[in-house]
């Protein structure tokens, strides 16, 4: 009798074990599988949420253009004014009105502790810019503006090209002071 109780005792033991384990398995296998949907709806929050969008205005003809672009987000100021920049730069669907010079790099954005918003950019702005007085006025005031309108925190906005401070884009409009005072103004 005692044989038959301990061959009991230990089947039981087993059975359990064996029960513990598959329990086990079981469980973490779905938690796996939820952790896992959640994951990838997370993902989907994550893409959603790290897009911005900015407000651009583009001198096409003889006005600016408003139109809005979705870009990675950005976290800093000047990541965001650098990003503005950048959109402002590129070629457009339509370009084929604009007076916006090709080939434009920038080389470095500071902000100063006056508020002034520094944005170095390279030579071809100067060289690839073709207009009349007109032209390099909507130039100057649509890359005012959006900077303006996407960065938060900045008082105005001082333009240097090869880090250096010149007199003229174009020769029609001088850039050796902020252009707040010059582009805050409507012509219309």
């Amino acid at each position: 009798m005692d044989n038959k109780r301990y061959i009991w005792i230990v089947v039981t033991v087993l059975l359990f074990f064996i029960g513990v384990v598959f329990g086990y398995l079981y469980f973490v296998g779905l938690f796996k599988k939820e952790v896992t949907k959640n994951k990838e709806n997370s993902n989907i929050y994550t893409e959603v949420e790290e897009i911005m969008t900015l407000r651009m205005y583009y001198p096409v003809g003889k006005k600016l253009i408003l139109e809005q672009r979705n870009v990675p987000r950005r976290r800093l100021q000047t990541s965001i004014a650098e990003a503005t920049i950048e959109e402002y730069f590129k070629e457009s669907i339509k370009d084929n009105g604009t007076i916006i010079p090709k080939e434009v790099e920038i080389l470095g954005i500071y902000n100063g502790i006056d508020g002034i918003l520094y944005v170095d950019l390279s030579d071809e702005l100067r060289r690839n810019f073709q207009g009349d007085a007109l032209d390099e006025f909507l130039l100057l005031k649509g890359l005012y503006e959006s900077i303006i309108s996407n960065v938060e925190d900045i008082k105005d906005i001082k333009i240097l090209i090869e880090g250096k401070e010149i007199e003229t884009i174009g020769g029609h409009f001088y850039c050796l002071y902020p252009l707040k005072e010059v582009f805050s103004i409507d012509l219309e």
